[in-house]
């Protein structure tokens, strides 16, 4: 047997079911040399044996570790040009890998190669059925969410790979796309590859997931507002790495304003939820507080 041109890293924790519909889907469907390494984030039992005994390389972390710590596991590990970073509440579709890898060879700037997807909280690459566009996304937009991303694992290495500063839920995918296009690189969206995926089957599972999620939002804009700059490429010239950091200051500001908002009800919303309800009892000694404070209004009026 060659060498594998692509290395398909996935994360598990739990989800058995999900994790094996992907396996079949990948040992099925992916159509040039390739390595399947399953990075296990403290499963229970049968779902780690899983995914020792399915995976061509597995690493089993004892503990849940995160996105970004796990696929950096996976990325140590990959022996391919190639690599393809995967959730595994995702069914992979025939043909996938070459049409993907055909994509990033024809696209020289291409840093992350994204299928469509079936579903996702952002909608950059929803679609029903295949299309037969490839586009370049438009730089620091909204990037597409981390289904599959497809990347030169020498790329990844250069870009520091996943930061893993960010807690378990979210924030790393949109910070690896901000430093390719600091580093003017490009995000490929291959239309003609429609993955199908369920969406926050890992997410839904956490504790807390939406103070994760603000805590993490904070910690990327905290970032780039900042003055710690992103790993530079060598082939990317020093004055337009200066002037799109600029660029992504400016957004991850406007970001900032937009989210404080955001976040603020939120938070509003998530601190009446944890609060008791009220009784029918609560609710009128509550108006007849109101109507008495009214009727004193009135009379002291002149």
């Amino acid at each position: 047997m060659g060498a594998p041109e692509l290395s398909v890293v996935v994360l598990a924790w739990d989800n058995l079911h999900h994790t094996r519909a992907f396996v079949e889907s990948v040992r099925h469907h992916t159509d040039v040399p390739y390595e399947l390494i399953i990075v296990d984030n403290g499963s229970e039992r049968n779902a780690a044996e899983y995914a020792r005994s399915a995976a061509d390389r597995s690493i089993l972390n004892p503990e849940n570790r995160g996105f970004a710590a796990g696929m950096n596991q996976g990325l140590s590990t990959a022996n391919a040009e190639f690599v393809a970073f995967c959730n595994n509440d995702t069914v992979l579709p025939p043909a996938w890998a070459s049409r993907l890898l055909e994509t990033a060879r024809t696209h020289p700037r291409a840093a992350v190669v994204v299928p469509a997807i079936t579903a996702s909280s952002n909608p950059v690459t929803i679609r029903s059925e295949p299309g037969e566009t490839i586009e370049v996304l438009e730089p620091f937009s909204a990037p597409p969410a981390a289904v599959v991303y497809l990347m030169r694992r020498d790329l990844v290495d250069a870009l520091a790979g996943w930061d893993e500063d960010y807690e378990v839920a979210s924030g790393e995918d949109v910070d690896l796309c901000f430093k390719a296009w600091v580093n003017d690189l490009d995000i490929v969206y291959d239309q003609r590859v429609l993955v199908e995926h369920v969406g926050h089957a890992t997410a839904s599972r956490l504790e807390s997931s939406q103070q994760r999620w603000i805590r993490n939002r904070r910690h990327f804009l905290a970032k780039w507002i900042g003055h710690v700059d992103p790993p530079r490429l060598a082939s990317n010239d020093p004055e337009r790495f200066d002037r799109n950091r600029a660029t992504a200051r400016a957004v991850a500001r406007w970001m900032e304003k937009y989210f404080t908002i955001r976040d603020r009800r939120l938070e509003q919303e998530l601190s009446a939820a944890a609060r008791p309800p009220r009784t029918r009892g609560h609710r009128l000694r509550a108006a007849s507080r109101s109507l008495r404070r009214r009727l004193r209004d009135l009379r002291a009026a002149p």
